[in-house]
């Protein structure tokens, strides 16, 4: 028991002091849903497939748009996209304080 105590106080800290010290994503790692827009062709394909909802697409006024709170980064919308516009990054969100300032929708429309 001392021996662990004594390892314990002579070393450093376990944990990192996030978000100053931010680890890298480790290799195949799902971050979070990441989409080419402008050769989106506005299927539906990724929405239909979503299991949880998260994704909604409008083919007439040409909208897309993810709940990233609602999604679960499972990686079948970018899978089924026939023109393969959506992809799966391995970056993480950056801390905010404010749920408002999160970045919960993201939405893309024509102009």
């Amino acid at each position: 028991m001392a021996r662990i105590l004594f390892r314990n106080l002579l070393s450093g800290p376990a944990t990192r002091r996030y978000p100053y010290v931010v680890r890298p994503a480790f290799e195949g790692s799902r971050g979070r849903i990441t989409i080419d827009y402008p050769s989106c062709i506005h299927c539906g394909a990724c929405a239909r497939r979503c299991p949880a909802a998260a994704i909604k697409v409008t083919r007439e006024p040409g909208s897309w748009t993810i709940d990233a709170f609602a999604c679960v980064t499972c990686g079948l919308c970018v899978r089924v996209c026939p023109k393969k516009c959506l992809g799966m990054g391995n970056e993480r969100p950056t801390a905010v304080l404010a749920s408002d300032k999160a970045g919960r929708v993201e939405e893309h429309h024509d102009a």
